[in-house]
């Protein structure tokens, strides 16, 4: 085992080499732009219920409408996939998606985020996506110290973490973790975070709907998360589809619970949290309560979204998240 552990750290070492010996080169040069000869446009004529798990994924990258490469980086726990785009010069930014989702959710934002940071979209090894875990054991220590390593391995000291539901309570933890390593936390609708979920009619829908997801009943289903269902695109709902009657349930939903004050309070870091006025998640308690407790924060509800909020208001979500990066936030 000690020889894997050896083999994967050189490798690990060569790969970011190589990352490290293009940051002068025009991103052009080394990162492949989405066209329409490519294998993965091609996906996109064929029928959903034809291709596999990997080219619904893969035909959904047909949207990432920026530069980019899918980067394999090998570490202890398995094989890690990461979305790497915009300028190797750039302040890092880290993507981190959501329960019954991977990497591919951040379409909506990509080319945004990319304009002037280096963005690293990484696949959860607990979850959906093209990361993959090389054991049984499953956990919440085994999650952040696996991200943690990941960043060890990119040289990443301080990136942005921007975490979207699951990924934000995720995110929250890599901070409280090692507030030394994180600059700024964006939360994006954050699953039980700030608040316990609230029974609904929602939250109830989607439980039924998750014991048997059908193909008639996945608008309705979509709606419960989403204020503009129309807006999502196609091939994109056809991978969510597809995933969510295929994923195992996430080994730490049971572990997902509201921090408490004295963690919250820790967290001096500024952080920006929104969430959607039609949320299943969060509500204006979520938001009180994180501008009470925080000491260094921009809470907001945002109108007309869902849970799905990097979708529904994307483009307002994005200038936010732009603006608070650049230090321009409310104060």
């Amino acid at each position: 085992m000690k020889i894997y552990v050896s083999l994967f750290i050189v490798i690990a070492y060569v790969l970011v080499s190589c990352e490290r010996t293009h940051v002068n080169d025009d991103i052009t040069k080394t990162y492949g732009l989405p066209d329409k000869s490519s294998e993965y446009q091609k996906l996109k004529t064929q029928e959903p219920e034809s291709l596999s798990d990997q080219a619904l994924y893969n035909r959904v990258l047909t949207l990432w409408n920026t530069a980019y490469r899918e980067l394999k980086l090998p570490t202890s726990k398995g094989t890690a996939h990461i979305i790497v785009s915009g300028p190797t010069d750039g302040p890092p930014v880290i993507l981190l998606h959501g329960m019954s989702a991977d990497s591919t959710m951040w379409y909506p934002n990509i080319e945004a985020l990319s304009i002037n940071h280096r963005v690293y979209a990484i696949d959860d090894i607990l979850g959906p996506g093209k990361s993959e875990l090389n054991h049984d054991e499953e956990s919440l220590e085994i999650l952040i110290s696996w991200y943690f390593e990941i960043f060890d391995a990119l040289e990443l000291q301080k990136p942005i973490l921007i975490g979207a539901s699951q990924g934000g309570w995720i995110a929250t933890n890599l901070a409280l973790t090692k507030p030394h390593r994180v600059k700024k936390l964006i939360l994006l609708s954050p699953a039980q975070t700030f608040t316990w979920l609230e029974p609904s009619l929602g939250i109830l829908s989607n439980l039924l709907y998750a014991l048997n997801p059908q193909r008639e009943g996945l608008r309705k289903n979509l709606a419960t998360l989403s204020s503009n269902v129309e807006g999502i695109e196609q091939i994109y709902i056809d991978h969510f589809f597809r995933t969510i009657t295929t994923a195992s349930t996430s080994p730490l939903l049971m572990d997902m619970k509201p921090f408490d004050d004295t963690q919250l309070s820790s967290l001096a870091l500024p952080v920006l949290f929104l969430a959607g006025d039609n949320d299943l998640f969060n509500n204006q308690q979520s938001v009180d309560r994180a501008i009470k407790i925080l000491p260094s924060v921009q809470a907001e509800i945002v109108a007309d979204s869902g849970h799905f909020i990097n979708v529904d208001q994307a483009g307002l979500i994005n200038g936010k998240i732009m603006a608070f990066i650049a230090g321009r936030q409310k104060q």
